[in-house]
């Protein structure tokens, strides 16, 4: 039994590094864009694709009608993103009136009559209405592209074709799609909503005929339908669908349920709006405005920026929020950055920690970099699985490259203000001794237990193993750029660490 095992183990470790070879490549590659840009640009892909299809005679509508109603939904949501987010002074995203036009523009139908352009219009004023009007605590809960396809629908009868899913276009939608579940790591919610929904049609078919068309009927779902599109790109919007591993499978089971089940009647866009509000009900959010309060020199090149407002806000130590600025503090790489917050639950302020690149700062950077006292950023979307076990007897081992030493900030200041004694060995990988951040706070922290070693050359197996001598018995914590997490988990697994006992941070976007 026992050989059994250790071939089955070491079969998975294989598996594992294998993989974490072929997509390193990906992975860096992923890691230039924000999930949203990457979003932005798959949906720039499949409209550009459409058009080929239309030239073709591959989709049922006139290329020149589709580029008018782009232009409609596109200039529509647009306008109306930037003067409701005036009203109501909520900072605009970038990209979010960008993709939900080039959503509604693959789903409704398109059109160059008058009559039909006005109802296109009005669904784009209705999406965007909904991420500021139909909230909760300041807390859109509607996918903007769903509710503005279903007021089209229940007000003006103009259904939803979600014309997007031919045969042509499907392969460009799943190569792409791909990508961008790689980048949101969103597999298990969308490969769940997959089964379900293709289930749940199964079973429906079944029910009303018999089994000989079961197969074909499914396999019609799959490339003949927007089936993979709804799934890799509404179904994973960030803002309205959960943030918790925990919750992703209730939320895909539920929307594929309603998706895949035809005798309810049910629209894919009802679907995705009855899974919003299930989301809303097990994960209810806030939208924080703060105010800037200072910024401290952690190291050379690495700064925290202090904010105010935190009011009672609650969060486990180690979670990550999206962080907006203004529309016009923005470039090419968009307002918004997904970011650990570096503070402990315990202090009374939020903060966030980055390293500030000496040449060309994005935007984002430049413009927090010049932050007066009482300048305001939003901050949303509390998220992450990278937080300390409820067992303090758990023996643990915190891997940080560079920066990515934030979450790791934050867990440790909170079990030293509880004075919880914890086992841990902090591996801190830095270029030079001038980048190490918070050494304060971990040489504190030894009297909890916390044992911090600092490195500034190559972390590798022989390291690991010296100087955790223990670490078959410990789980182990990995944070920073892809490539030193891809290089540390590669050591792990090298070391016979089983999967389980390695934890990766991860948040879809990047801090440039």
């Amino acid at each position: 039994m026992a050989t059994k095992d250790y071939v089955v183990s070491n079969a998975m470790k294989n598996i594992n590094l294998i993989l974490n070879r072929l997509l390193t490549p990906v992975d860096n590659f992923l890691d230039r864009f924000t999930s949203y840009k990457l979003v932005l640009y798959f949906l720039y892909s499949v409209f550009g694709w459409s058009l080929l299809a239309s030239l073709l005679g591959q989709v049922f509508f006139k290329w020149y009608d589709i580029v008018i109603s782009a232009a409609v939904l596109v200039a529509t949501c647009y306008i109306s993103n930037t003067l409701i987010s005036k009203n109501f002074n909520v900072p605009k995203n970038r990209e979010s009136d960008l993709i939900t036009g080039l959503i509604l523009t693959l789903i409704l139908t398109p059109s160059h009559k008058p009559v039909d352009l006005l109802v296109l219009a009005l669904a784009g004023v209705a999406a965007m209405i909904s991420k500021y009007i139909l909230v909760i605590s300041k807390w859109h809960i509607f996918n903007p592209a769903a509710f503005g396809a279903f007021i089209s629908g229940v007000a003006f009868h103009h259904y939803a074709s979600w014309w997007v899913g031919t045969k042509f276009i499907t392969p460009v939608v799943f190569v792409l799609g791909m990508l961008v579940l790689r980048k949101m790591k969103r597999f298990t919610m969308v490969i769940t909503f997959e089964l379900t929904t293709l289930a749940a049609i199964a079973f429906y078919t079944y029910l009303n005929s018999s089994t000989a068309g079961i197969g074909h009927i499914l396999w019609t779902t799959i490339v003949s339908t927007a089936f993979l599109f709804f799934g890799y790109i509404m179904l994973t919007e960030p803002f309205t669908s959960p943030r918790h591993f925990s919750n992703y499978m209730p939320y895909a089971l539920i929307v594929g349920f309603l998706y895949g089940y035809n005798k309810l009647g049910i629209t894919p866009e009802e679907a995705l709006l009855i899974g919003n509000v299930f989301t809303y009900i097990v994960e209810p959010n806030r939208r924080l405005p703060l105010i800037f309060a200072h910024r401290i020199q952690e190291a050379a090149g690495i700064e925290s920026f202090v904010f105010t407002g935190k009011n009672n806000f609650k969060y486990p130590a180690g979670q990550y929020m999206e962080w907006t600025l203004s529309q016009h503090d923005s470039d090419f790489r968009g307002n918004r950055r997904y970011l650990t917050i570096s503070s402990s639950p315990t202090e009374p302020d939020l903060m966030f920690t980055v390293k500030m690149p000496l040449d060309k700062p994005s935007a984002f950077k430049t413009k927090v970099e010049s932050f007066k006292k009482g300048d305001v950023i939003l901050a949303d979307g509390l998220a992450g699985e990278f937080s300390l076990p409820k067992s303090e007897k758990q023996k643990l081992a915190f891997l940080a490259g560079g920066v990515g030493i934030t979450p790791f900030r934050s867990m440790v200041k909170y079990a030293l203000d509880f004075g919880h004694e914890r086992d841990i060995h902090l591996l801190y990988s830095a270029a030079n001794k001038d980048e190490f951040a918070f050494k304060d706070l971990f040489e504190e922290a030894k009297k909890i237990g916390v044992n911090t070693t600092y490195i500034t050359d190559k972390v590798d197996q022989a390291k690991i193993k010296d100087i955790v001598e223990d670490f078959k018995e410990r789980t182990f914590y990995i944070s920073g750029p892809y490539g030193f997490v891809h290089a540390m988990q590669n050591n792990l697994l090298q070391l016979n660490v089983p999967p389980s006992q390695i934890k990766t941070d991860y948040f879809p976007g990047y801090g440039a």
